[in-house]
Formats: C-alpha cells, structure tokens, sequence
C-alpha cells in the first residue's frame, strides 16, 4: 500500500525537488520507503507502506531494458496466476511483490493489460521509447488518483492536498459543484470542489502522449442492466459462497500482521466466518464499543459472540474519543474532499487502535450496496403498492396534507428525478434556499445526468444500486475507508467490491437481492452455512453513529460558533439566514436535520483548513510524524493536524 504522485511537463523539466515536495504530504501513506524516477520533463515518485516481500520490493518498478518504469498503490490479488504468466513469457522478477508484474505485463499486452489485474489498485506507467504515460485506476475505485492539468503541465497524485506543493498551483474553489455536494454528501468523479482538479473514475485508464490529446477509457464499468441469471436461489447462493471463499483468501496475503473490522453484523460476520479458516494464525477482531448514553448503538456484544465462534482474538474500542469538534476539524483535512459521513468517526476511533498491532484490515464495506441490504432501497416495493391507489386519490390526499402527502408525491415522479443516492442530504428545493443565487444550479454534474438518462427504462432497485456502486460507493464508503486508513498507516481490504462478486451481485434476480421482508436475501442464504441463526436473522443496523446526540450535546455551541461566524468561508457561498433557520430546527430526534448540518459543518471545516495550507509545501510533520524504523506509531508519536 503507498502513496504515488508524478509530474509531466511538455515543455520544460520536472525538478526533483518538485515530486520530493508532493511526496512529503503523503508521509502517512508510506512511512516504510520512498522512491523516485526522473526522465527530464517527467518525474515519478512513491511513498510505501510495506505488505508484501517487505524486505524487497522497492519501486519504481522496471523492465529488464529499463525502457517501462511503473510506480503503484494497491494490492493485485491474482499477483500469483500474472506472475506465472509473465515468467512463461521469459521475464525475471527481481521480488515478490505484486507490482512488479505491472511492467512486465504492459511490455506483452500495451495498456490494455490493466483488465487482467484483480485489486485494488492506482498505476502510473511510462513508456520511455514511446514517451507515454499512462494512468489507471481500478474497477470499483478502492484506490484514488487525481489528475491536475494546466497549460503544459499533468500533474496526479493519490491525494488532492499535495498539488498545493506545486508551483502556480492555486487551489481555487470551484462553486459549480457545491450543488452536487449538497445533494449527495460528497462530489461524485471525475468533479472536485478544486477548480482544475479532476478524480480519474473507478474503472477508467488514462494515456498522455507527447503530440497527441490524453485519451481516457473505462476498462471496466458494472453493467448495469436488467437482471438475468435464471438459476434457483439455492444454486446461486451456492455459487456466491464458492466464489466469496475464494475472493476472501486472496484477500488474506500479506507478510505483516493482519485483522478485521468485526460489529457482528451479516457482513463482517460472514467475512469473519470465511477469513477464520484459511488462516493458520488467529484473527484479531476490532470491535467498536460505545458508552452506556449511547448503548442503543452498540453491537459490541454481537461481535464478541461471533469472535467467539470462530476463534477471534477481541480487541474492543471505546470509539466515543473521536466524537470530539477538534477530531472532526482534523478528520476534514484527512478526507482531502468535503464528504459528510458521520461514520468516519467511530472509523477514525478503530483505525488509530488497530494500526497500533495491524498493518492490514478486512472490513464489510460494500455489501449492503450490492446486495441491496439498505432500507432506503424498499422505496420501489413501497411505492408500488402506494401507486395502486388512483392517481386523483393521491392528489386530493396530498393537497389536504394528511400523513403519508410525502410518500404519495413521491409516487409520481420518476426515479430518475428523486434519487441522490444512499447519501442523499439536501432536496433541490432545500438546495436553492440555502444556496446564494449565484450557485443555484443542478446537483447532476454531467457524469449522473447521463447515468439517470441511461438508467431510465431500468428495474428502479437495479438503477439506484447502479448508481450507488458507481458512485456511493467510491466517493463516500471507498474513500473515507481509505483515507482514514492511511492516515494511520493501515491498508484496509474489502472482498465484497471484488469486481468479479460486483458483477455477480448485479446480475441476480431483483427478488433473490431483497423482498418486503428481507433485505440481502442471496447473502443470507449463505450465512445460513456459516452463521448461529441469530446473528443471520437480525436485522441490519449499519455502522452505528450517535450524530444526533453529538450535535445537540457537547458540541453544539462550537457547530453555531463555527457556521455563524462572520469569517466562516462558507458564507461566501450560503445564505447565513438560512444558516441561522437550519441551526435552530436542531433537536432532539432531529436526525435529518442533523445529517444536513453536518454536512454544511464539514464543507467549512474542509474549506478552512485547505485555506491554511495554501501557503507553501505541506509538511508531513503536520499529518504524521514518521515511524521510526518501520515501527508501527505509538499514541503518543500521532502528531496533530490542525492549522499551522
């Protein structure tokens, strides 16, 4: 797992000192190792946090004639079956570890090897006797790359902070997204809240030649059309075991210490239950634990019984410390792009426990997406049944304003125009009053418009888990899991966005994924083989989060301070009336209203501390200090991020 930035410039030379600057802002992604390659107006570099071959296995990678130089962060889990291939080929590995293979692979298949790679991964690869560059990053967007380009100058990086190392690197705002942000709790790729700044999509190649236009290409994408497998539920149940099995062993490789991220949920249950018995040594199992004013969000209990069952070592974690305003001031500037997840916190809270005795984490990210475990995703069964009242019963209901006016209007527009995604924040209505006029716009950028157009004629469960896999999924659940994770030197794995069980996943009958009654259907199914009954039969709870309680306790004179003030950088882009009326409708139970303040919290957070970075290189004393000979950090060697 590193970190990997580069500069290439058509005209003129690319300084050492310039790629040295990006990578010192990644110091918490690669606390083991540096590298670097310089060809005149290209530059490349890498941090490393060591997983595989950790004596060996420095980068840049080369070919054997020094003519394809490759720099990379992520795993490749068929590293073993592409390893035997390239050897067949006649080439020699100077290592064990799984990038090496990446050179060896372009010199047999050009750019089109990266559809071959199964990962997590982001590559940067140059040609020098084509002088090409290219740029990939993989299928479900576990790994991120942003592309900075101005007049002669491409610059990439694993993180968006460190362009503002780079000389006449401005790190304006770019307002014509705020919209999106708003709507969906994050800016889904390729956009950024950063004029000039663009995320390379999950799935999406990038090639740069001298005297030729960059050409882009989705590798892959999930397919997302109308269900068609055919098979028995007990048959297709039968094959997603088999094929979880052997995506969770791959998944197990690493040469340091390794654990999960266990709540006793279906999801890390069922992971904990496949991980368990190929390991010849114990799982540890990180659990998060909540205090007794917050015991309706614990599920530490659940986990223990599940650790229990297959033999888990249990670590549990007080995770209330990181439910603190200076936390969450810290956590906006580690996300590198506004994003209002408030499970970032508790997150955060396992992540800094963890990375004290792991170096790699398992974690259940992505099933509920794509086997369709969120509640929000019974919306289409719920509004058929509504739809069989006449349409001018609805109307004269809705008109009266009697309970359920909300539902009933929500049956007569198409799914293409009301869904935002599980993220969803801000209706367009609340949009426009909160916004100054200037910003009003829609909250689709491009990319989601023309999804929602090719969606249209969609089954609506299949169309809003298209959506979230491509987007929810990469710009909010992929990569908070990655940035909290780096910041504490850990590599975070998830088996369920293996893009071959994505593809699975989204070829299942609509009622095999969830009915009226039971979400994830297929997945318990499976369970069933490996679970206690309870534990396959309860009913989904999420990474709980007491947000709610958080912004009406402790921390609510410091919420109304910071978007109150007459400094606050958002109030050049919001109405601070509507500020005001939305700080004065929090309250107890008001989940919604809650959510919706968080994330205007996080946008002035993020805004504010990007604002006092703009002077100068960052240091990667103000994100980590380093560790020492390779050790892993003490509590007390975690320095704070706050404004410098």
């Amino acid at each position: 797992m590193c970190g990997i930035a580069g500069v290439w410039r058509r005209q003129g030379v690319v300084h050492e000192h310039e790629v040295a600057a990006m990578l010192a802002g990644m110091q918490h992604r690669g606390p083991d190792d540096e590298g670097r390659f310089f060809d005149g107006d290209l530059g490349l570099g890498m941090r490393r946090l060591a997983v595989r071959d950790v004596a060996g296995g420095r980068q840049p990678y080369r070919s054997e004639d020094g003519q394809v130089i490759a720099v990379f962060n992520g795993e490749i889990y068929n590293y073993a079956e592409l390893k035997q291939r390239v050897e067949a080929h006649g080439h020699r590995l100077r290592s064990d570890t799984d990038g090496e293979v990446l050179v060896h692979l372009y010199e047999m298949d050009g750019v089109d090897f990266v559809s071959q790679l199964r990962g997590m991964f982001a590559i940067a690869l140059w040609d020098k006797s084509h002088q090409r560059l290219l740029l990939a990053r993989d299928h479900l967007g576990q790994k991120p790359l942003y592309i900075f380009e101005s007049g002669a100058t491409l610059a990439f990086a694993s993180e968006l902070k460190v362009f503002y190392s780079l000389p006449g690197f401005m790190g304006e705002w770019d307002p014509e997204f705020l919209p999106a942000y708003l709507g969906h709790r994050f800016v889904p790729a390729p956009d950024t809240l950063v004029r000039g700044v663009k995320k390379l999509s999950p799935g999406e190649a990038m090639v740069v030649e001298r005297h030729r236009a960059p050409k882009k290409w989705f590798f892959w994408q999930p397919k997302i059309v109308a269900p068609s497998r055919t098979a028995s539920l007990e048959e297709l149940s039968r094959e997603l075991d088999s094929l979880l099995q052997e995506t969770v062993t791959t998944h197990l490789d690493a040469d340091v210490p390794l654990g999960i991220f266990l709540s006793g949920g279906l999801d890390s249950s069922l992971l904990a239950a496949l991980a368990s018995r190929p390991m010849s040594r114990p799982i540890t199992a990180w659990v998060a634990h909540f205090p007794a004013r917050s015991s309706d969000y614990d599920e530490s209990s659940w986990a223990k019984q599940v650790a229990q069952q297959f033999g888990l070592a249990v670590r549990t974690i007080d995770v209330e410390s990181s439910f603190a305003p200076e936390r969450l001031r810290q956590l906006a500037y580690v996300l590198d792009e506004p994003m209002a997840d408030p499970t970032v916190l508790p997150l955060d809270a396992l992540a800094r426990a963890a990375s004290l005795e792991e170096t790699v984490m398992l974690s259940g990210e992505g099933a509920d997406e794509i086997f369709a475990g969120y509640a929000g995703y019974g919306e289409p069964d719920s509004l058929r049944l509504l739809k069989r009242v006449p349409a001018p019963l609805r109307r004269w209901w809705m008109k009266r304003g009697w309970p359920g006016a909300g539902a009933f209007d929500r049956s007569f527009i198409p799914m293409a125009e009301r869904y935002r995604g599980v993220g969803y924040t801000f209706a367009e209505g609340e949009q426009e009053s909160l916004l100054r006029p200037e910003y009003r716009r829609s909250d689709r950028p491009r990319a989601v418009d023309a999804y929602w157009g090719e969606a249209e004629d969609l089954p609506e469960l299949q169309a809003m888990q298209g959506f979230d896999v491509r987007w929810f999924l990469a710009d909010d659940v992929l990569h908070k899991a990655d940035r909290v994770g780096m910041h504490h030197h850990l590599e975070i794995r998830v088996p369920y966005c293996d893009y071959r069980v994505v593809e699975f996943a989204l070829t299942l009958p609509l009622g095999f994924r969830r009915t009226a009654k039971e979400d994830k259907r297929i997945l318990r199914q499976v369970a069933q083989a490996h679970l206690a009954q309870p534990v396959v039969s309860r009913p989904k709870q999420g990474f709980p989060t007491p947000l709610t309680d958080f912004m009406n306790g402790e921390a609510s004179e410091w919420i109304r301070d910071l978007l109150t003030d007459a400094r606050a950088e958002t109030r050049a882009w919001l109405v601070p009336n509507q500020v005001s009326a939305l700080l004065g409708q929090l309250g107890p139970g008001k989940g919604t209203i809650a959510r919706q303040i968080y994330a205007v919290v996080m946008l002035e957070l993020w805004a504010q501390e990007m604002k006092s970075r703009h002077a100068g290189a960052l240091s990667a004393q103000s994100i980590h200090t380093l560790r020492a000979g390779g050790r892993h950090p003490k509590q007390s060697d975690l320095v704070p991020i706050g404004p410098t």
